[in-house]
């Protein structure tokens, strides 16, 4: 337990004030569930101190100002607040064994701010038992070595209590103003204390301003352009100011400035099927882009077969030299829909690209645990060399570390078991590849995983999400990869993938995952960090319906964009303040 004199107290509490004060806050603060508590400004300053660490580990974005403190958090709390000195290895309490905080709880038991929950023995300490205010009162006394504040009486509820003497003390301390303001003279004394009312309690104690975070910047969406044919991707090569959008029936447009070009970069709308699901469905500009002028597009032909070419930019920058398509790769489609499409490369240079299991329902032809066929995957393919020279059909060379290189499998595979992974990302501060795998009839899911990670099976068709789908393997789940998030046909019916937003707007959202359903119209985020979803959000509140969201993209400031088959191509904006 501390004693400290008034003088020393006051230069501690000014240099505290003068810390606290320094401290510089994302807008809406460290967490995002405490926006305009009335206790935000403590809860803050105790962030700020490191008193508290949040209430969802690792990620501790929440505070969950509203839940009650137990008596093994408020240990935790208060060994933060001012360091005791150790437990000297003695084992006070008979159950708290299981505790995280059992450690907190024999340094406070050494401390003598706690005498247990079970008098006169006092061998528990009833750590996930709530802390009453009265309870609380007598911690912070003990902890704070608060003077006897004599024959006042502040309130006039806790006559009955044994810690009367204790909840006046903390009363004239400053650290305490009751429970009714304005009048404040009750206390309260059984009332369970909040996560947001221990804040400011601590606070107090500690002698802390209260910190005050800017405001959240609100996103709002605005139109950037509008009557195209289906856009349903868009992207910028790397150092380009341009917007290039796919169009499904089969052109480029660019978008420069906020306005649409005169004409398109490409136009292959006579080489593509487009019906269903059919069309342009993907492009990719080379990593190098910039001095080899060279681009990658996916798409259905007018067999309905799948194939990725690869064009060169001309002399004009905004229009592709049609003549120099030399062909990739081509992979027959059994059926108009589940074609994937997209194509990205990845932080290794080579060139990833989606398929679907083939169409029709349910998987007829069981491609999806199928490895040795090229639907239902992530194919990844090394464009900087030719493994098939005397097919003119075959311009690629497979990576030496594609999963089933000399095993039993296609050698183009890097991840099966997918049903219509539409649209796929690479976040790249994170290394972590996002893909929307749209789902049969009851689950839609999103699947994240390190892009370094070849040979990831995710599980359909004997699984849907994490949900059993086809009995014939007994729903094994041994050497699946399960959705980070799924969610159910009573919330959409389509997922479309997005991107992890890295784009300055908006800074409490860096590193959110961004995407949508096609029949819902709501835009929806969460965060991923460790192996966990959390901050799931869902944004039509702010932004209002954006229709049938068919695709995303991002330009080269990393802001992002929202495409829908209104032709709309929007990007998200602060809201005007």
């Amino acid at each position: 337990m501390r004693t400290l004199s008034v003088s020393v107290l006051t230069v501690i509490m000014v240099a505290l004030m003068a810390t606290t004060a320094l401290a510089q806050l994302p807008p809406g603060g460290t967490f995002v569930d405490d926006d305009n508590n009335v206790h935000e400004g403590y809860i803050e300053a105790i962030a700020a101190k490191k008193i508290t660490l949040g209430c969802n580990p690792p990620i501790n974005d929440r505070y969950c100002p509203s839940s009650f403190v137990t008596r093994g958090e408020m240990a935790a709390f208060l060994v933060r607040a001012f360091d005791p000195t150790d437990d000297g290895g003695k084992d006070w309490f008979v159950d708290d064994g299981d505790s995280d905080f059992e450690a907190d709880i024999n340094r406070l038991a050494a401390a003598g701010i706690t005498r247990g929950c079970n008098p006169p023995a006092n061998d528990q300490f009833c750590p996930n038992g709530r802390v009453t205010r009265e309870q609380m009162a007598a911690f912070l006394v003990r902890a704070y070595d608060y003077g006897d504040a004599g024959d006042v009486d502040y309130f006039t509820d806790d006559e009955t209590s044994e810690f009367e003497t204790d909840m006046n003390n903390l009363a004239a301390a400053g650290i305490t103003r009751g429970c009714n303001p304005p009048t404040n003279d009750q206390y309260c004394p059984t009332q369970d204390v909040r996560r947001d009312e221990m804040a400011s309690f601590l606070g107090r104690a500690e002698g802390l301003e209260p910190l005050f975070p800017p405001p959240r910047v609100v996103p709002d969406i605005e139109i950037v352009v509008s009557g195209l044919d289906d856009p349903l991707h868009a992207s910028s090569p790397p150092g380009d100011d341009r917007l290039f959008v796919v169009e499904k029936s089969g052109y480029i447009q660019i978008i420069e400035n906020d306005a649409l070009a005169a004409k398109p970069f490409l136009d292959i709308h006579d080489l593509v099927s487009a019906g269903s699901e059919q069309g342009l469905l993907g492009m990719a500009f080379h990593p190098d882009y910039s001095s080899n002028g060279l681009l990658y597009v996916s798409y259905t032909d007018k067999s309905g077969d799948s194939r990725i070419v690869e064009y060169e930019v001309s002399s004009d920058p905004d229009v592709v030299n049609e003549s120099s398509a030399r062909p990739i790769i081509r992979v027959d489609q059994p059926y108009s829909n589940h074609n994937g499409g997209m194509v990205a490369f990845d932080p290794s240079g080579k060139l990833l690209v989606s398929l679907g299991d083939g169409g029709g329902g349910g998987d007829p032809d069981e491609n999806g645990q199928e490895a040795n066929t090229l639907l239902a995957t992530l194919l990844r393919l090394d464009l900087g060399g030719d493994d098939f020279p005397s097919d003119s059909a075959r311009n690629y060379a497979i990576p030496s570390d594609n999963p089933f290189v000399g095993n039993t499998g296609a050698d183009e595979i890097w991840a099966y078991g997918l049903r219509n992974p539409w649209r796929f990302s690479i976040d790249a501060p994170t290394g972590l590849l996002y893909i929307g795998d749209v789902g049969q009839g009851q689950w839609e899911e999103i699947d994240v995983a390190p892009v370094t990670a070849g040979g990831l099976n995710y599980g359909w068709n004997s699984f849907e999400g994490e949900h059993c789908f086809d009995t014939g393997d007994g729903c094994d789940r041994t050497g699946k990869t399960f959705p980070a998030l799924e969610y159910s046909h009573a919330q959409g019916c389509s997922v479309t993938g997005g991107y992890v937003y890295r784009g300055t707007d908006f800074p409490d959202l860096v590193g959110h995952y961004f995407f949508a359903d096609y029949c819902r119209g709501e835009l929806r985020s969460f965060l991923y960090n460790n192996g966990a979803v959390s901050s799931e959000r869902n944004w039509t509140s702010e932004v209002g319906s954006l229709g049938s969201v068919i695709g995303f993209g991002v330009d080269n400031q990393q802001r992002l964009y929202i495409l829908n088959t209104a032709g709309a191509v929007m990007r998200l904006t602060p809201a005007t303040q």
